[in-house]
């Protein structure tokens, strides 16, 4: 959002622009000038410009999470902070049967207020892990969380046959809100028994006994499936309050 959406009737874009800052690789980015899009911007094709000079940017991806500042001429009319969830499994196709390890990863990557990930935060960031909805422990008997950070966790859990269609949930919280955003992950088991045995006739020849296969594939397109969601939050007029208290808010329609 702009803080200039609140005009009426609808605002003069053409003085608009949108820039990006994302940080670790210190890159910045002017992505929309003159209420336009920039064709060079490696966000063209997923970027369009609202009436109320807002931007809308469908199909995130990791790269996305940064700063966003709206500028009406030479003054800063907002601040946008956007940070992107990401779910997905890097476990080889062998390990998705009934007995194999299965690998989540949750990992927010954040820009503003990115200290929260730090373990020495008081308001920090919080993931979670939940099965069909319940909490899970740090350590089960059948499942165990790597915890590589407040911004970081993994789901290790040896399959069962009970997992048919089981829910694996990574839920995002923040010192403001309970449940700032949750990303679910179905799995389905399919397996192939072997026929009922016919009564036993003499063999005609040698002929090797075939073994039943059991697999399981995930709904999701594992091990690549990334999955994301996203949160921001903002500052209009660059008015920053001293204490790092995190504002987010998760959009079903991917406006800034």
């Amino acid at each position: 959002p702009c803080s200039r959406a609140r005009a009426r009737p609808p605002p003069d874009c053409s003085n608009i622009t949108w820039t990006f800052f994302r940080s670790g690789r210190v890159r910045h980015t002017e992505e929309v000038r003159g209420g336009r899009v920039r064709a060079g911007s490696d966000k063209a094709e997923r970027m369009t410009v609202a009436r109320n000079c807002s931007v809308v940017l469908r199909a995130l991806r990791v790269d996305d999470a940064g700063s966003y500042v709206c500028v009406e001429g030479q003054r800063p009319r907002a601040d946008v902070y956007v940070s992107v969830l990401a779910v997905g499994s890097r476990s080889p196709v062998s390990q998705l049967r009934a007995g194999g390890r299965l690998a989540l990863s949750c990992v927010l990557h954040t820009y503003y207020d990115a200290g929260s990930c730090k373990p020495y935060s008081s308001s920090a960031f919080g993931l979670q892990w939940r099965e069909d909805g319940h909490a899970l422990p740090a350590r089960g008997t059948r499942h165990q969380l790597v915890e590589n950070g407040r911004c970081n966790i993994t789901l290790v859990a040896t399959l069962q046959p009970e997992d048919d269609n089981r829910r694996w949930t990574c839920l995002v919280n923040t010192s403001e809100h309970s449940q700032a955003a949750a990303v679910d992950i179905r799995s389905s088991f399919l397996i192939q028994r072997r026929p009922p045995a016919a009564p036993p006739t003499p063999p005609a020849g040698p002929c090797p006994a075939r073994p039943p296969i059991s697999r399981i594939v995930l709904v999701v397109a594992l091990p690549l499936m990334v999955v994301f969601v996203w949160l921001f939050s903002w500052r209009a007029d660059h008015k920053r309050d001293k204490t790092p208290a995190v504002s987010l808010r998760l959009q079903e329609v991917h406006r800034l």
